[in-house]
């Protein structure tokens, strides 16, 4: 198993640790509590929701100072696949879902840059919110990963033509 260091954002050191089962996304406090939590691409890619679909653990909500930070974030990171601080983006993708995270600093301020490379959605999560989500638990996950309440184009039946 191997761990590449990404960056450290507040008290938090951020990781990609690769598993058997593939990889994930470790976060862990060097703080006076140890604590780490490692998500998997799934639930990377339900943060990228978090602002519509708030979780107890997060705040919901998008604003629009978030929004540009994202746009600026997003920008610096463009086609050089670059983040702003120079940390290049990170692929992490399973049989359920491909996003990308990069340590990014939208008007000076660092965060994780978290982008669903199918959806097209991005999130920038701060130091404190890495921080929140060191006390997580896989299940407070789910209202983000379940996407039954996401508006859908309709197929047309192939037997009704």
């Amino acid at each position: 198993m191997k761990n590449t260091p990404l960056a450290t954002l507040g008290n938090v050191e951020v990781s990609r640790f690769e598993t058997a089962t593939g990889p994930r996304l470790r976060l862990r406090n060097a703080g006076a509590i140890p604590m780490e939590a490692y998500l998997d691409p799934l639930e990377l890619e339900g943060l990228t929701r978090v602002r519509y679909k708030p979780i107890r653990l997060l705040p919901g909500g998008p604003s629009d100072r978030e929004d540009r930070r994202i746009r600026l974030a997003l920008h610096s990171s463009g086609a050089s696949s670059a983040g702003a601080s120079g940390t290049s983006i990170q692929p992490l993708q399973n049989e359920f879902a491909m996003v990308g995270v990069a340590v990014a600093a939208g008007n000076g301020e660092p965060g994780l840059l978290i982008r669903d490379m199918n959806a097209g959605q991005s999130v920038l999560l701060s130091p404190g919110e890495l921080e929140a989500l060191l006390r997580a638990r896989h299940m407070d996950f789910a209202p983000l990963i379940d996407t039954s309440d996401l508006v859908a184009i309709p197929e047309p039946d192939l037997d009704e033509e």
